[in-house]
């Protein structure tokens, strides 16, 4: 099953080429262009009241993207949800979940904030609300797709190096949404600008300035706080790191970011496992990846928290490997999330 989900990824990716991968890919053409129908007559029915959204008590601010997996919608929202934090204002995060792991590491990067796990999130801040327990604005993430809560801020982001896919709707390409989508969005997050050139990212921008004229900018790159143990959570500066082989293995959306930040250190990658993004490991894998990686001479083995979370314990007593602690950091335009949070929690600037 992963075999095959992978291949229709890269057919999705236009790199997969054989000898049914034309035919396939004129098929997933015409699948797209019925899906790109119902996306639009779904977000229809919403946009012109003939299906009602939910409007909650306390301002909410949706976080979504265009691309499957992989743009850095998390981190944004771990980041919001500690910008509101320092205001002394209490955050609802309301996360589909794709497992308890990921709504534990939520958890843990956010001690002070309220996690809602559930597909239905209408019904999930209904029952924190039954809780007694107070908050003050929502965080609806990967709420693009979530027509049901209405939203006061729509906020869409974008992974610089892969921004649009190959520009064709699943399942031929990788959006979720079509590119005027962009139009309703009030501000697009960057992600990872430090890793494509100036040319790239200004390219990018003129792009976006075209779809989405009326959309305040924010510039994001991923900091690297440091790697850890994973069985005894020992801290390692990345820094001490500069010149070892290592090899990787990651099930995110983009792989690459990953790898391309642990260069950016110096760190020798010799060999990179890349999974679909959610993917369940087995044990079997994972010795696989302690094989190889030694064949190859890795020193070290990396993987990212995202992953480490997911099967903390198999992960652990199977390879212990270094774990990477990062964080979303804004580089440009600060100013426009907190003019908007300002507004939204009544806070006086």
């Amino acid at each position: 099953m992963a075999s095959m989900k992978n291949y229709f990824r890269l057919l999705a990716e236009d790199k997969q080429h054989d000898a049914t991968s034309g035919l396939l890919q004129a098929l997933l053409s015409i699948a797209s262009w019925g899906y790109g129908l119902g996306v639009r007559i779904f977000r229809g029915l919403y946009e012109n009241k003939i299906l009602a959204r939910k409007r909650l008590p306390y301002p909410v601010i949706s976080v979504g993207n265009l691309t499957w997996g992989g743009t850095g919608k998390t981190p944004f929202v771990e980041y919001l949800a500690r910008k509101i934090g320092t205001h002394r204002r209490v955050p609802l995060v309301l996360t589909r979940g794709y497992s308890h792991d990921e709504a534990l590491e939520l958890q843990n990067h956010l001690p002070a904030a309220i996690i809602g796990v559930g597909e239905d999130r209408a019904k999930v801040a209904a029952r924190v609300q039954e809780e007694k327990r107070h908050v003050d604005i929502a965080i609806l993430d990967d709420g693009l797709q979530h027509q049901k809560l209405a939203r006061d801020v729509d906020i869409i982001v974008i992974n610089c190096l892969n921004p649009f896919g190959n520009g064709q709707l699943i399942p031929r390409g990788s959006l979720r949404e079509p590119l005027s989508v962009l139009n309703r969005a009030a501000i697009i997050v960057l992600t990872h600008v430090n890793l494509v050139s100036p040319e790239e990212l200004k390219t990018l921008k003129a792009k976006i300035a075209t779809l989405a004229p009326q959309a305040q900018l924010v510039e994001t790159v991923m900091e690297v706080l440091f790697l850890y143990r994973a069985k005894t959570k020992v801290r390692v500066a990345i820094e001490k790191m500069a010149g070892r082989r290592v090899s990787t293995f990651a099930a995110v959306g983009t792989p690459r970011s990953f790898q391309l930040v642990l260069q950016r250190f110096q760190l020798k990658t010799v060999r990179n496992f890349e999974f679909l993004d959610h993917h369940e490991y087995t044990k079997e894998e994972l010795l696989k990846v302690k094989e190889v990686a030694k064949s190859a001479g890795a020193e070290e083995i990396i993987t990212t928290e995202k992953d480490f979370y997911r099967s903390r314990e198999l992960i652990s007593e199977t390879l212990n490997p270094l774990v990477l602690a990062a964080r979303l950091k804004v580089v440009s335009g600060d100013e426009i999330l907190t003019d908007r949070l300002f507004r939204l929690l009544g806070v006086k600037n």
